[in-house]
Order: C-alpha cells, then structure tokens, then sequence
C-alpha cells in the first residue's frame, strides 16, 4: 500500500517550465538535511562567481524536486579556509513562487552534477 501511494503521489508532481526572464541556478541538496535548508542551499558552490552573481533565483532541490526558491541579492567567495575558492550567496526567501514543489528531472534528468544553470 505505501508503494502505491508513494508512485500516485510522484505522478502529480508537475515538471517545472522555467520562463524565460527568470536566470535560474539549480542546486541539489543532500538526502540528509545538516543544517537548515538556507544554509544548505547557500553556500560553498563550485560556481563562477561571474555567472552565479546574474541568477534571478536560487532553486533548493531535493530528490529531483524544488523544495526552496531564494532571491538572491548578494554572492561572494567564501571566507571558510576549508572551502577556499567557493561562492555562497544572501537571499531572501520566496515562499510564494510557483517553482516550488515542481520537479526538475525533466531538466537534471540524471546528472551528477550538484548545480545547473537555467536560461544563463
């Protein structure tokens, strides 16, 4: 019985269609939640601090599916000596955006990459 509802219950999750303005930044958060999830989202990428600095938002994904949306407002290299060299950000927290609970495989599909760049 749990089978079952656990496969009706994917089935209505919703690919996520990003538009066309929004310059997206996916990033995948581990299965097991160490800090808050901001936290988790936030910091010690192995971006371009170039490119990340143009995203609109920030998407938490958890198992293939936006569980976060964050606006970012200000990103920079970390000042963690055992992440030299990494980018974090400040945002705010989009709690109304329709992004969420939207699942991303239809764009991740089954890459082993913990970021991905949307319409950048």
């Amino acid at each position: 019985m749990r089978f079952l509802l656990k496969i009706i219950i994917m089935n209505e999750i919703q690919d996520l269609i990003p538009r066309k303005e929004d310059r997206i930044l996916c990033v995948k958060i581990g299965k097991i939640k160490r800090e808050n999830l901001y936290e988790m989202t936030r910091k010690y990428w192995k971006v371009k601090l170039e490119r990340a600095s143009q995203a609109t938002h920030v998407l938490a994904v958890v198992n293939g599916v936006v569980e976060a949306v964050y606006a970012p407002y200000k990103w920079y290299y970390t000042q963690d000596p055992k992440h030299a060299g990494r980018c974090e950000f400040e945002g705010e927290l989009d709690l109304d955006n329709d992004y969420i609970g939207k699942s991303v495989k239809n764009i991740l599909g089954n890459s082993r990459k913990e970021f991905r760049y949307i319409n950048m």
